[in-house]
């Protein structure tokens, strides 16, 4: 019998989980590295990239990536939650004071990345949603379904008012469209002059950074409220049996031909409006909410996708050891962009085209395919999956196999 103070064993893994959790880190480094190698302008506005190429590009990771396989991380952690709060009730333990202790020590090194390696941080995020987030987790599927859907109905509405302020209020507009849509030349070469400096300088604007994203865009502008509600739907999802590939082939096969194709159109609606008012920063505003549902369908779509896949009999081995080390992998693409960007390291900031950075992104992919495999052969967890696991639980867990 397993200890009560010990983590999931290894025989009692879904593999599904592990193997939405490979795609899902793999895929949010395809536009995450934009805003690494770039001003964060870059990642919303393709006319800035000046590659023969680039706006193509953008639109593959539009229509393939972009807030879709976010969902899906996001909705894998709260079935986690979930997931650990069910097994430890299993054993005879509480499971409240163990989620706590875990979301308190992501937390930690949640501002360790956001501070010291890269300011596109969720760790943070998802510490601080999980913490409201883990009151939910012996709720049964009625109770999680109608506390999503309502959170969610509150946070759709509360973003999309928010990303719309800036066009009505020309004071607001004045302050943040530089930083969303890179009209102002002078903001652009300060950034990369920021990114190129001293690290030292970097950490300070992350600082300053930091409290913007937390104050503005996450509590002012309605992302807790969806970042929670996302997670809800995650331990829904994970209760119906959706995200353990406990449901027939042909569920998957609808879920996926539904949420693929709505988001299909919902980028398509998208697109159509940034082309025809000739990339305006009115058009990506009005966006928005177009964006967020066509992430919500999209991950819905791509994750029943990836569960017709796995009902087909692919087991798909490398991209779930991918996932079982993807809190490692997530750090391990930063650290990755950052000694390849900024000026501590290669300094490319700014001098690739997106095009180019899809080659980044296909050699850190290889890597991630090869070295997960080969490291979970020799050690029973990634080195930080291990290490959060030990502060977790309070003591240090078995390594090496």
């Amino acid at each position: 019998m397993s200890s009560v103070n010990a983590p999931v064993r290894e025989g009692d893994r879904f593999d599904f989980l592990d193997i939405l959790r490979g795609f899902a880190v793999m895929a949010i480094f395809v536009v995450n590295i934009r805003a690494m190698f770039a001003s964060f302008p870059y990642y919303n506005n393709p006319t800035l990239w000046t590659g023969d190429y680039d706006i193509m590009v953008a639109g593959f990771q539009a229509f393939l990536v972009e807030d879709k396989w976010r969902t899906v991380f996001t909705a894998l952690f709260g079935a986690g939650l979930a997931l650990i709060a069910e097994r430890a009730t299993a054993r005879g333990a509480g499971s409240l004071g163990l989620l706590s202790r875990r979301l308190f020590f992501l937390l930690i090194f949640g501002l360790i990345h956001l501070l010291l390696i890269w300011s596109g941080d969720i760790l943070t995020a998802y510490a601080i949603a999980g913490f409201l987030a883990v009151w939910f987790r012996n709720a049964g599927r009625r109770v999680l379904f109608w506390a999503a859907t309502i959170a969610l109905l509150i946070a759709v509405p509360w973003n999309t008012l928010f990303s719309l302020g800036p066009v009505f209020v020309p004071e607001v507009r004045a302050e943040v469209e530089p930083f969303l849509w890179g009209t102002d030349p002078a903001y652009l070469e300060e950034q990369t002059a920021i990114a190129l400096g001293p690290i030292g300088d970097q950490i300070a604007a992350r600082i300053v950074s930091a409290q913007e994203f937390m104050l503005l865009y996450y509590a002012a502008g309605g992302h807790f409220l969806e970042t929670f509600a996302v997670m809800l739907f995650g331990m829904w999802l994970y209760r119906i049996g959706f995200l353990t590939g406990a449901l027939r082939a042909g569920v998957y096969l609808k879920v996926a031909l539904i949420g693929v194709g709505l988001a299909v159109i919902l980028d398509s609606a998208r697109w159509f409006l940034l082309v025809s008012s000739g990339w305006t920063f009115e058009a990506y505003s009005f966006g928005q909410i177009l964006n967020q549902l066509d992430g919500y369908a999209g991950g819905v779509g791509y994750a029943a996708l990836v569960g017709l896949i796995v009902c087909a009999g692919a087991k798909l081995r490398p991209v779930a050891a991918v996932g079982r080390m993807a809190f490692t992998n997530y750090i391990a693409c930063s650290l990755i962009g950052a000694t390849l960007a900024y000026g501590h390291g290669g300094a490319l900031f700014g001098t690739l085209t997106n095009l180019q950075l899809m080659g980044v992104v296909g050699a850190v992919w290889l890597a991630m395919l090869i070295w997960s495999p080969l490291w979970l052969a020799l050690f029973r967890f990634g080195p930080l999956e291990w290490l959060w696991r030990s502060l977790t639980y309070g003591k240090v867990q078995p390594f090496r196999r």
